[in-house]
C-alpha cells in the first residue's frame, strides 16, 4: 500500500512539475525571420520555446523578396519579428508590417527585433546617394552576418530581446547561447586555444593581423584550428565577388576584396567593365571569384575562363546552398570552400 502512495506521489509531483514549466514557459514564442540565417540563429537561441517562419528562401537575392499573404498572416500573429536592417527588407518587409496590424512587430514594439543594432556597419556612404550610384545602402552594408562574430553579436542581442518578451525562458535563453557561443569558438580557433584563450580576443586579433604574430610569441601558432587556421595561410590574398556581399567576411578573415564583376551595385556588368577586371586579375595573380546563388553566374565564367580562376560558390546566406541551413553550417562551408580554392585543391 506505502509503495503504491509512494509512486502516486512521484507521479503526481511529476505533473505538477511539468504544468508549471509549462504555465511558466507557455507556448512556444512565434518569431518571423527575414532571412533563414537569422531564422537560424533565433532557433539556437530560442530551441524549443520559439516556432520560426523565415520569410526568404536561401537562393533568392533578399533585397527582392516576393511579398506573399501569408507573410502578412503570420506577422499578424506572431510575438517576434526579426530583421537584417540597414535597409535589406526595405524594399518590401514595411508595407507586410503595416498591413497585419499588430502592435508587437512595429517598429518600437517590443518584438520588433533589428539585429543591426548589434554590430558596427561597414561601407556607410560619405556622400549622398543617389540612383546613379546603383544599389547603395545609406546605412552600410547588410551582409554582416557572414562574419562569424557578427553571428555571436546578434545571438546576443536575441538572448536579451527574447527574454524580455519572456522572462521566464531567460535561463533557457542564456544557457542555449552559452552553448552557441562554445561551438561558435570551437569552430573559429579549434579546441586546443578555445580551452586556452578567451576566443573572442583571439578574434580581435585576428581582425588586426596580429594573431600570427600573438601566437608565434606564446610558441603557440601550431595550435590554431577552426575556421581561422584554415583561412590563416592566405592571409592579405586578393579576390574578386560578382556582387558585394562579402566585406565583413573578408574583412574578418583577412582577405582584400579589390573588385566587383558589377560595375556599381545592382548594375549587370558590361562587356568593358569585365575586360577590365580580367586585366586586374591577370595583373595581381587573383585566383578566385566569389559567386552568389542568384546572380547569373555566366559572368564569373567568363571572367575564370579568361583568367585561370577559379569560381567559388559561396553561401551569401543560410540555405543558399546544400547544407548551408543552420549558421555554423553556412560559415564553415563558406571558409571550406574559399580555403581550399585559395590553395588550388578545387
Amino acid at each position: 500500500m506505502l509503495t503504491h502512495m509512494k509512486y502516486g506521489f512521484i507521479v503526481l509531483s511529476s505533473a505538477l512539475s511539468l504544468f508549471f514549466t509549462t504555465l511558466a514557459h507557455g507556448q512556444a514564442l512565434k518569431v518571423c525571420a527575414t532571412v533563414p540565417e537569422l531564422g537560424s540563429l533565433v532557433q539556437e537561441i530560442g530551441g524549443d520555446q520559439v516556432e520560426v517562419t523565415v520569410f526568404a528562401k536561401g537562393t533568392e537575392d533578399a533585397h527582392f523578396v516576393v511579398p506573399k499573404p501569408s507573410f502578412i498572416k503570420a506577422l499578424s500573429q506572431c510575438d517576434a519579428y526579426v530583421q537584417t536592417g540597414f535597409d535589406l527588407e526595405v524594399g518590401w518587409a514595411p508595407p507586410l508590417l503595416l498591413n497585419s496590424r499588430n502592435a508587437r512587430v512595429q517598429t518600437g514594439g517590443q518584438g520588433y527585433i533589428d539585429t543591426s543594432v548589434a554590430v558596427a556597419p561597414l561601407e556607410v556612404p560619405t556622400v549622398t546617394v543617389d540612383r546613379s550610384m546603383g544599389d547603395i545602402h545609406p546605412l552600410g552594408n547588410p551582409h554582416y552576418l557572414l562574419s562569424p562574430m557578427n553571428g555571436l553579436r546578434v545571438a546576443g542581442l536575441l538572448r536579451d530581446r527574447l527574454s524580455a518578451i519572456r522572462p521566464g525562458s531567460s535561463q533557457d535563453f542564456a544557457q542555449r547561447y552559452q552553448d552557441f557561443r562554445r561551438r561558435l569558438g570551437i569552430a573559429l580557433v579549434g579546441e586546443a586555444l578555445f580551452n586556452t584563450y578567451d576566443f573572442e580576443k583571439l578574434a580581435i586579433l585576428a581582425e588586426r593581423g596580429r594573431l600570427t604574430q600573438f601566437l608565434n610569441s606564446q610558441n603557440q601558432a601550431s595550435l590554431l584550428g577552426g575556421w581561422l587556421g584554415l583561412m590563416q595561410p592566405y592571409f592579405g590574398a586578393n579576390v574578386v565577388a560578382d556582387h558585394n556581399s562579402w566585406p565583413y567576411f573578408t574583412q574578418f578573415f583577412g582577405l582584400n576584396l579589390v573588385q566587383f564583376l558589377e560595375p556599381r551595385p545592382g548594375i549587370p556588368p558590361t562587356t568593358s567593365h569585365l575586360q577590365r577586371v580580367i586585366e586586374l586579375m591577370r595583373a595581381r595573380e587573383i585566383r578566385v571569384v566569389l559567386a552568389t546563388v542568384y546572380y547569373d553566374p555566366r559572368y564569373a565564367e567568363f571572367v575564370a575562363s579568361n583568367t585561370g580562376a577559379a569560381v567559388v560558390n559561396m553561401a551569401d546566406k543560410g540555405a543558399a546552398r546544400p547544407g548551408t541551413e543552420q549558421y555554423l553550417d553556412m560559415i564553415d562551408y563558406n571558409v571550406t570552400q574559399l580555403s581550399a580554392a585559395l590553395g588550388g585543391t578545387t
